[in-house]
């Protein structure tokens, strides 16, 4: 019989990384357990995953929560969802009713239904766990608890851990996941973060990010462009979260001089968004389109249409590229992962955990050096060839690691 997997927090995969994390947590499901196995999807987005995925439910507290609404819906909502809670704990120590037989609305008793008939659920929330979400974590943490309540194997699957700071998120994280059966970090401040917490060394874990393992998909890079006989160098940019770099920065302003320094004669340049919005136009892609704006004055410029971009189309993308410039840690994981030569902007921790983990931090630039783009991309491109090579070697490295991985999760 065929083990049924419930993957319980993902996100959009109109955000290029996110579909990164699915596609990829999916593959490795398969892998461990089986072509066969049955997967269901808790996601936020299900109007974007159902263009390439089955088998999705409604995420049960946050996708009734609206945004931008008054203080009083606040309190309201709040007050709802603390009452969803307490029914459910009771529930579970005492009667242990199915789920979804207790009173709440039609798309979360779907959910609970979902949860109360799996064998296996895995979180593959990417940065969940951490000061920054400290709003929404006792949700998602309620959900897993509840999932290990009901005699679920439960599986956290590499993802960044931390900063985590406050104590009471710090003990609800252990007493809510102390049962799991397996964590693993993405990095290794992120393995050291899991292990201080207090869960079991044993069953404790560094698994590099999933997005290693993405295939590339179908795509020209050259349908962007009338001259064929230049080379393209691509480029993402995001405004910073400022709760780990500390202050805001103009990066239209500050990496366009340096884009610049490079030759108009032999480049061209594709902006390359990865976070977009449904019916919208998402701040990532209005940021690349002044990004566009400023390096129109020097060179030929497109930017990628505003829609999804599934990784693997994306990937297509990547791999044609001469050079890579992102402040996104999943595409600058896809692009390496393609073997395209990649600069990183230091916009959160992540990106350098990543980096030192295939041995090229040097190219993983802080603020205060970004006035050495030019230079980095001009060794990338004359030592191209080196550097390709040096990302096979790392990536099979990495990929070793998932093999261990793989290992575990077949003995879950």
């Amino acid at each position: 019989m065929s083990k049924k997997i419930l993957l319980m927090d993902a996100f959009s995969t109109i955000h290029v990384g996110n579909g990164a994390l699915l596609e990829n947590t999916i593959q490795l499901c398969k892998k461990a357990y089986g072509e066969d196995c049955h997967i269901s999807i808790i996601s936020t987005d299900i109007e974007t995953n159902k263009l390439k995925y089955d088998n999705l439910y409604e995420n049960v507290f946050l996708s009734n929560f609206k945004r931008g609404q008054s203080k009083l819906y606040k309190l309201a909502w709040l007050s709802k969802q603390m009452l969803l809670i307490l029914m459910h704990t009771i529930n579970v120590k005492t009667f242990n009713f199915p789920l979804h037989k207790l009173p709440a609305k039609k798309v979360q008793k779907e959910t609970f239904k979902a949860i109360e008939e799996t064998d296996i659920c895995i979180s593959l929330f990417g940065e969940g766990i951490k000061n920054s979400t400290s709003k929404s974590l006792p949700f998602w943490l309620f959900t897993f608890w509840l999932a290990i309540q009901k005699g679920k194997d439960f599986i956290l699957f590499p993802q960044s851990i931390g900063p985590l700071t406050k104590p009471w998120a710090r003990k609800l994280t252990y007493f809510a996941l102390k049962d799991a059966k397996l964590y693993t970090g993405r990095d290794k401040p992120s393995y050291k973060e899991l292990l201080s917490l207090g869960f079991d060394s044993h069953r404790v874990m560094y698994v590099p990010d999933v997005a290693i393992a993405q295939e590339k998909g179908e795509a020209d890079i050259y349908k962007y462009f009338t001259n064929k006989s230049k080379k393209v160098i691509g480029i993402t940019i995001s405004n910073a979260p400022k709760d780990e770099v500390g202050k805001s920065i103009d990066f239209v302003e500050t990496i366009s001089p340096q884009i610049e320094l490079l030759d108009n004669e032999q480049y061209q340049i594709l902006i390359m968004p990865s976070n977009y919005l449904r019916d919208d136009v998402s701040e990532d892609y209005k940021l690349c389109v002044k990004l566009k704006e400023r390096l129109n004055n020097k060179f030929d410029v497109e930017i990628l249409e505003n829609r999804p971009y599934f990784p693997d189309e994306y990937s297509a993308l990547l791999s044609q590229l001469e050079l890579f410039i992102s402040t996104r840690m999943h595409v600058m994981i896809l692009a390496t992962t393609m073997f395209t030569p990649t600069i990183a902007i230091y916009t959160q921790h992540k990106l350098m955990g990543y980096m030192k983990n295939i041995n090229m931090e040097k190219y993983c630039i802080k603020y205060e050096k970004l006035n050495t783009i030019a230079e980095l991309a001009q060794e990338l491109i004359e030592n191209r060839d080196n550097i390709v090579e040096k990302l096979k070697n790392e990536n099979s490295k990495l990929k070793q690691e998932h093999d261990q991985f793989l290992q575990r999760l077949r003995e879950v």
